[in-house]
């Protein structure tokens, strides 16, 4: 292998090619391990990564002439390049051969005849006109070498049964706006997002095939059918309400729980909240949906009642017609609406004071009474016998 550090430079690379890079390194296995943003006095983005080899990469891009630079080993830099951006290619600078040297006799000056008149010189002589090019006929131009398209690479995913696949597919077409596409016979999908990438997918008993180029579409996949959750963690606080969580909610949850235990000092502790709050706003929509609540974010479905207080629309209640259904729905919502905004908004006013959490404990405090709340509700579903579409 070869261990020399040498430098790749890419010229013409926008800001938007430059984090679809590091998104595909990402989703390919390079770890970030380190992030200098530009200052006052730089305008460079240093990255520190590691490759899936454990090999150190610098890279640099340089924000104000559009110029990323990689430093790795050459076998580093060669399974590097086909993630990174195309760029404008440079001309190489060819040096410039040198004209032979050939002995040049000084011209002699003739001497000036008698009748005043200067002798004709060598430099007198008319240089003869250039030929003209036959007409018609335009000189060949050359043809730019397209760069050559990345090859669609399959990869096999352990450990992914039926349902796992289902919640995951049901995810990213609600949550990240992927179109999914099944093909006859129900073994077998094909995905595309909003930049027209395109990933398919493929069942075969237990085994799960992933073929697609490394784009960020195809690491959203990876991440979604094998990001793996803390089952005994949840089963520990939510042992009913499993069964209504999707694969995206159990692993926002159990990230939250994870990281709001293990995570050092920080000045404002309600940063850990955002993930556990998603998990509830997924929990909603899923809910909705299991009821034919068709909308685009969960608020639409609410209503304030005399008090202020929110409700699901007089519409949805009256078409439904479960009471319990319809207290489980208001309950979820407002602890959604009532802390989740609260801790991601600021408060405009004058005498306005900070939102942030200093106290850890807090934050534990309310991630627990979240989790209560989410507990309480799925065992009134429970006793219901409600269940979403693929327990049913």
């Amino acid at each position: 292998m070869n261990t020399a550090v040498e430098r790749l430079r890419i010229d013409g690379c926008d800001a938007f090619s430059v984090s679809a890079a590091f998104i595909n390194m990402e989703g390919a296995g390079y770890v970030r391990r380190k992030f200098t943003p530009t200052s006052d006095v730089s305008h460079l983005e240093v990255y520190q990564y590691v490759s899936p080899a454990g090999e150190k990469i610098s890279v640099v891009y340089d924000t104000v002439a559009k110029i990323l630079t990689a430093d790795a080993s050459a076998d580093a830099l060669a399974a590097l390049r086909p993630m990174l951006p195309a760029g404008t290619p440079k001309p190489a600078k060819l040096p410039v051969p040198a004209a032979p040297k050939t002995a040049v006799k000084k011209e002699k000056k003739l001497p000036v005849s008698g009748t005043g008149k200067r002798v004709p010189m060598l430099r007198d002589v008319p240089v003869p006109a250039a030929v003209p090019s036959p007409a018609g006929v335009k000189p060949a131009k050359k043809r730019a070498a397209k760069a050559a398209k990345p090859l669609p690479e399959s990869s096999v995913l352990k450990g992914v049964n039926r349902k796992r696949l289902d919640w995951a597919l049901k995810d990213m077409r609600s949550a990240d706006g992927i179109k999914v596409t099944a093909h006859v016979g129900g073994s077998s999908w094909t995905l595309t997002d909003a930049a027209k990438n395109t990933a398919d997918l493929r069942l075969e008993g237990t085994t799960v095939t992933l073929t697609g180029t490394k784009n960020a579409l195809t690491a959203l996949v990876r991440d979604r059918l094998t990001s793996k959750c803390d089952m005994r963690l949840l089963r520990k606080y939510l042992s009913v309400s499993l069964r209504y969580l999707s694969e995206a909610s159990r692993i926002d949850l159990s990230n939250g729980l994870t990281d709001i235990a293990n995570v050092p000092r920080l000045s404002d502790y309600s940063v850990l909240l955002i993930t556990p709050y998603r998990a509830l706003e997924k929990l909603i929509y899923d809910l909705q949906q299991a009821e034919g609540i068709n909308v685009k974010m969960i608020g639409q479905a609410y209503e304030k009642d005399d008090d202020g207080n929110y409700m699901l629309k007089k519409g949805y209640r009256k078409r439904i017609g479960s009471v319990v259904y319809a207290e489980v729905m208001a309950a979820l919502y407002t602890e959604y609406y009532k802390t989740r905004n609260f801790y991601t908004h600021a408060e405009n006013a004058a005498d306005s004071r900070s939102r942030g959490i200093s106290d850890k404990a807090e934050a534990q405090r309310i991630l627990r009474n979240l989790l209560s709340v989410i507990e309480y509700n799925c065992k009134k579903l429970s006793e219901i016998g409600f269940s979403v579409a693929e327990d049913k």
